[in-house]
């Protein structure tokens, strides 16, 4: 009881002051500390500390062939997308609808499947950045002039609110004189991967591959090694180096020339893995025992031998080590399914699961994407226009996945043989002649075309009744 008594005495003044706090009013705290715009990560590895730790992404990136496979494979599906407008409920005319639709994928210089690819590399490096620049359609009205990306690298400090943790500006090392730059974050199409932690440079997948792409690269280098090494040999040279040294000695040859006759196989035995020299031609004699007998020996004066480790090749468990690490490298960043049937092994259900949560990743990184637009740039449009709110459309993006044509239309002949047979007019007839890169068929209208049937067929039969009026009345 002493103990907690004490523990109340402790705690009595801070629940004092809680008793006090509005319910509007922020009373905690966020977990990164920034100091002078510098953000303190506890990060204890110098490679990946500050602006140098982009420079170590982007070298991952460019270098490990997985890591580019696998970003690349992301941000082509990503990109490919289609974009479209929902107008609001009164705007039955679509006239601001339209209005977004230019500003967005028409007036920008940079196109939008370019904006859409930068600004989801947050997934990969922790957040992105692209700065919007305001200009005046032909239309009149005030669109986007440009939507450019601003490199990760040259974000160096970070303008943060103290106590909410959002961010207020961002200020830009200029790359070419080093001056610093002030980007307000109403300027900013920003976006960060705050799931881990509460920095403004959020803590993208890269970070969790550097460990393993560092690996990766270090088997590789061995396996390099290894297989000059191991298949090509150890090359050993053998030469009669006391008889050449006593020719020196007695002054039968000179050092420079005794070197000479030497350099060949020192050079062979030396560069055998760096030039394209693979044979040499050596004087076969034997030593010979020094007794009255003078028996020769097996072992050449002059000799070029390569020594093999016994045994079967480590190659292919160096192998096994490098698929598990690229392995690994690629499951972090959510495209193993590029590696599905490399080692002979995998099926077709495997590899279509594996694209579907792959589709999963692209269609959660695309809705963040969504959001992040329709607040920094719908809401900027609106706002630079004074249009009215209830006019404000909403940004949507297609459903990201693999559509097969021919389980289209099997779908569609078992709905037929049930009863539900399609309409001629019907549009997934249009979608799947596109599935199958046919062109769109032509324009029919079944209830027109029968209008205009029933229309001729009234006005011949109005005719005929006429006509035979004419002739009745003639008799």
């Amino acid at each position: 009881m002493a103990i907690r008594d004490r523990l109340d005495a402790i705690l009595a003044p801070l629940r004092r002051n809680a008793s006090t706090v509005r319910p509007t009013q922020t009373q905690g705290a966020p977990g990164v500390p920034v100091y002078g715009g510098y953000i303190d990560d506890n990060e204890v590895e110098a490679k990946l500390k500050g602006r140098e730790k982009y420079r170590t992404y982007s070298r991952v990136l460019a270098n490990t062939s997985i890591v580019a496979a696998g970003v690349r494979f992301f941000l082509n599906l990503s990109g490919s997308v289609e974009w479209k407008i929902d107008p609001a409920e009164g705007d039955t005319d679509e006239k601001y609808a339209d209005i977004m639709r230019k500003a967005l994928f028409e007036q920008p210089d940079t196109p939008w499947h370019r904006v859409v690819r930068r600004a989801s590399m947050y997934r990969f490096y922790g957040f992105s950045v692209a700065e919007w620049t305001a200009g005046r359609h032909d239309e009149g009205f005030m669109g986007f002039a440009d939507i450019a990306p601003r490199a990760q690298l040259t974000i160096e400090r970070w303008d943060i609110d103290r106590g909410t943790g959002k961010v207020i500006g961002v200020i830009q090392r200029d790359p070419y004189d080093a001056e610093e730059i002030y980007l307000p974050r109403d300027k900013l199409l920003y976006l960060v991967d705050d799931t881990l932690n509460d920095s403004p440079e959020g803590l993208g997948l890269f970070r969790h591959i550097i460990k393993h792409a560092d690996t990766l690269s270090e088997y590789e280098r061995l396996e390099g090694v290894g297989y000059a090494n191991d298949l090509r040999g150890i090359p050993v040279g053998r030469a009669p180096f006391e008889e050449i040294n006593e020719a020196v000695e007695k002054g039968d040859i000179s050092r420079a020339e005794a070197d000479r006759v030497i350099r060949p196989v020192k050079d062979f035995a030396k560069n055998h893995v760096k030039t394209g020299q693979t044979s040499m031609v050596l004087d076969s004699a034997v030593y010979e025992t020094t007794d009255d007998k003078q028996t020769p020996s097996s072992n050449k004066k002059w000799d070029i031998d390569i020594i093999k480790a016994p045994g079967v090749s480590p190659m292919s468990e160096m192998a096994q080590a490098i698929q598990r690490v690229n392995f690994e490298i690629a499951r972090i960043l959510g495209v193993e399914g590029l590696l599905v049937g490399s080692n002979r092994q995998g099926s077709y259900a495997l590899s279509k699961d594996k694209s579907q949560n792959f589709f999963l990743i692209i269609e959660g990184t695309l809705r963040d994407v969504k959001e992040a637009v329709q607040k920094d740039l719908i809401d900027t449009v609106w706002r630079l226009n004074g249009f009215p709110p209830e006019m404000k459309p909403a940004i949507t993006h297609a459903k990201v996945q693999y559509q097969d044509a021919q389980d289209v239309a099997e779908t569609l002949a078992a709905m037929a043989r049930a009863g539900a047979p399609l309409d001629p007019n019907d549009p997934i007839i249009k979608e799947v002649r596109h599935l199958l890169g046919l062109s769109a068929p032509e324009t029919r209208t079944i209830v027109a075309e029968a209008d205009a049937e029933l229309r001729r067929l009234v006005a011949g039969n109005a005719a005929g009744a006429g006509n035979e009026s004419n002739n009745s009345g003639q008799t």
